[in-house]
């Protein structure tokens, strides 16, 4: 009967740390057509759930998002790096709200940079800037005369030079709002936010679940990723027995090759459901 639609799977996406869920909107483009893709538009900007030293709130704030969003019916988690670690931490702690994870550059962080780490937050040192991107994030220019200047300010920087022009475009319109100091524009997600989500990455977690998660996981690194560089995917592969693809590009791939992600994402979670 080919008048029959089949329903959609259910997919929450969840962002990356500073760079607003409507960023993606490309992205999603290429898999709203097989899933049912919702998303919260801003993570760690609520009130109710406020950025503490272990996430615990954060956590809290996808996983009522999922159960508000899609009531009751089980989901694939899909996150990009801060994003994609609250998702794997979601799914230890409400192992039944997934129907399995795709975990794209988690800032997954194990070894003996954790126990390092650790000890820097504990003590609070300053430390912590330098062995996380926290440093780098308060010296960011975050004040501009118009969204155009914005524009020409941020293309060439780092984060953004291998952007999509179509997903820079997004996080412009996205990412930035007028400033309450008047004429002007500010980002949205402020960056002592930003800075203070990157300080408080729980850097013991690792450590904490011990086995692997009970819905099936697969993680996406990139070549040109500091995490992959550092061996984080490979250790998370070997502890965790989490395994990995890995594709060209950076840290920030699915908005530098939002399609070739999309396609991935959509290989792997059919290879998922075959298995």
């Amino acid at each position: 009967m080919s008048g029959i639609k089949t329903e959609k799977t259910p997919l929450h996406f969840t962002h990356a740390n500073g760079i607003p869920g409507d960023s993606y909107q490309k992205f999603f483009g290429f898999l709203k057509d097989d899933f049912d893709l919702k998303y919260i538009p801003l993570i760690g900007m609520h009130p109710d759930y406020p950025v503490t030293h272990d996430w615990r709130f954060l956590v809290d704030q996808v996983i009522h998002d999922i159960e508000h969003q899609f009531s009751g019916k089980k989901v694939v988690g899909l996150g990009h790096s801060f994003g994609s670690l609250l998702t794997l931490m979601c799914a230890y702690k409400r192992p039944e709200l997934f129907s399995q994870l795709v975990i794209m550059d988690p800032p997954f962080v194990v070894s003996k940079k954790s126990i390092l780490l650790q000890c820097a937050q504990k003590l609070k040192l300053k430390a912590v800037d330098k062995l996380t991107p926290a440093g780098i994030t308060l010296k960011r220019t975050d004040f501009w005369e118009s969204k155009e200047q914005a524009y020409r300010s941020m293309r060439n920087n780092s984060l953004f030079r291998n952007f999509d022009e179509t997903c820079f475009q997004d996080f412009i319109q996205s990412g930035l709002v007028p400033a309450q100091s008047g004429d002007g524009v500010t980002l949205r997600i402020p960056k002592n936010m930003e800075a203070e989500i990157f300080r408080t990455v729980p850097a013991w977690w690792w450590r904490t679940p011990g086995k692997a998660p009970v819905p099936p996981v697969h993680l996406i690194t990139a070549d040109s990723s500091p995490f992959y560089k550092q061996g984080f995917p490979q250790n998370v592969q070997k502890i965790y027995k989490i395994d990995y693809s890995l594709v060209k590009g950076g840290h920030m791939f699915p908005l530098e090759q939002p399609e070739k992600t999309a396609l991935l994402v959509k290989n792997i979670i059919e290879m998922q459901r075959a298995e």
